[in-house]
């Protein structure tokens, strides 16, 4: 859904180790892409930089200072990706985030996330009511994630959703949302 194949530039937001940029460099992005990872854990930033050591300069890992506004330039890259950690943040700060993807995408540039969701029938809605419950009584039993609803956060902002899928596996939920970004920065401010 993404078209990742054809990347010149992609931004991943909470690379973790670097294992999904390493597949992603590894077996689907262009050799002249770059990709530029941020994470707000110092010991993460380590492990992906050594995991992403042979891509060079191609490949770089940044520590994130835990602001919500990104250090890069507007309309820098083609892909922006982010993989269970929205799920993690105030829904404040990941509305902060969704702008702050829409501001550093090229014209057409996607949106890649994936994110913990809500069940949709049975077992599943089952599970999410208990999670929701977990977590608003002692948020760390849940790793301190809880669902979301990707579509109701991107509602605020001009996107246009390219793909969206659930998929469901022992009774816990994913979102997996492709949108594009087809405006201009100067019209959104």
């Amino acid at each position: 859904m993404a078209s990742l194949d054809e990347s010149k530039g992609v931004f991943e937001f909470g690379c973790g180790t670097g294992a999904f940029a390493a597949s992603l460099l590894k077996s689907c992005l262009p050799p002249d892409c770059r990709y530029i990872g941020i994470d707000i854990a110092p010991r993460m930033v380590r492990l992906a930089t050594t995991r992403l050591q042979p891509w060079g300069e191609r490949a770089k890992i940044k520590l994130s200072d835990g602001s919500s506004r990104l250090h890069e330039p507007d309309e820098t890259f083609d892909h922006f990706v982010s993989n269970y950690v929205l799920d993690l943040l105030a829904p404040e700060y990941a509305s902060a985030i969704i702008f702050e993807a829409f501001r550093v995408l090229r014209n057409r540039g996607r949106l890649c996330l994936i994110t913990l969701g809500h069940g949709r029938s049975g077992v599943q809605r089952l599970v999410t009511e208990l999670w929701e419950r977990i977590w608003r009584l002692k948020p760390e039993i849940v790793g301190g994630c809880r669902p979301v609803d990707l579509r109701r956060l991107l509602a605020a902002q001009e996107w246009s959703i390219d793909g969206y899928k659930v998929v469901t596996a022992f009774g816990i939920t994913s979102e997996v949302l492709v949108a594009s970004r087809h405006r201009h920065l100067g019209r959104l401010q």
